[in-house]
């Protein structure tokens, strides 16, 4: 059987990996010098169990912990994930997207300081960035919107399956401002492929605890898409230290609904 011990150097063997030779990145301000038990608590389970498990990749990991501080907030926490997912072979372009994904997800004041702090990293880095630029603003609203409803059906499924009431008029307006530019301006862009956005999405609703029919939808897309159930209950996983263990447990429910519905096997 394992010992402590092991999973503490596991642990280590990870930060050294993230830190790329930064010795800050080894570091817990506050815990380090008031809760050593939990520092070391936190080595073990989080960077040497949970970030060493097998069903999700590295890269993966990074964008699901990437999403989840930007929804919650947590700025220092955020710029040493964004300086570790560059260690670890994020693209800057891959960042940049998810933040651009994030954004009705999470709304623009948290993106825009996500992308503020991302901006410094990169001048300190010296990395030298061209934004990825093919909204197309030619197309008409109509034109739009349509791109939009196929790009939900390619990503979540028919929309039939979840409509909104009639007579609803601002909730009508507020879909079909959604079709337009999260599904048609947003999650047609490239540098993130289709399982990767379920996953960003996924990792932030989760970490906010959503669970009606919205999660349960977007579990369904990731499945669509081709994320695995082992990956879906992976992220959730992932985040029990980052989005607390109830929420993670609430949407592993949730999705082992999804699973026997659509009778799939983990």
């Amino acid at each position: 059987m394992e010992s402590l011990n092991e999973r503490y150097a596991k642990g280590q063997a990870m930060r050294s990996l993230m830190a790329h030779g930064d010795p800050s990145h080894y570091t817990l301000p506050g815990i380090d010098q008031l809760a050593p038990d939990l520092k070391r608590i936190i080595d073990e389970a989080l960077f040497g169990q949970i970030w060493n498990r097998p069903g999700l990749d590295t890269k993966h990991r990074c964008m699901v912990t990437i999403s989840a501080l930007t929804a919650l907030g947590q700025l220092p926490l955020l710029r040493r994930h964004i300086e570790r997912s560059l260690n670890l072979g994020l693209t800057p372009e891959q960042v940049v997207e998810i933040f651009v994904l994030l954004t009705f997800y999470v709304g623009v004041p948290a993106v825009e300081t996500a992308m503020r702090t991302t901006k410094e990293i990169f001048e300190e880095r010296g990395i030298d960035f061209t934004p990825t630029e093919v909204y197309d603003t030619e197309r008409s609203v109509d034109e739009l919107f349509e791109i939009g409803k196929k790009s939900f059906e390619q990503h979540i499924g028919p929309a039939s399956l979840y409509p909104v009431e009639e007579g609803q008029l601002a909730e009508m307006e507020v879909s079909r401002l959604i079709d337009e530019y999260l599904w048609g301006a947003i999650y047609t862009r490239p540098d993130l492929d289709p399982q990767s956005r379920a996953i960003c999405a996924l990792s932030a609703m989760t970490v906010m605890g959503q669970y009606d029919r919205q999660i349960r939808r977007r579990i369904e897309g990731a499945l669509r898409v081709g994320v695995t159930p082992q990956q879906v209950m992976e992220v959730f996983v992932h985040l029990i230290l980052y989005g607390g263990y109830i929420n993670s447990r609430t949407a592993m429910r949730v999705a082992r609904s999804v699973f026997t519905e659509q009778k799939l096997t983990l």
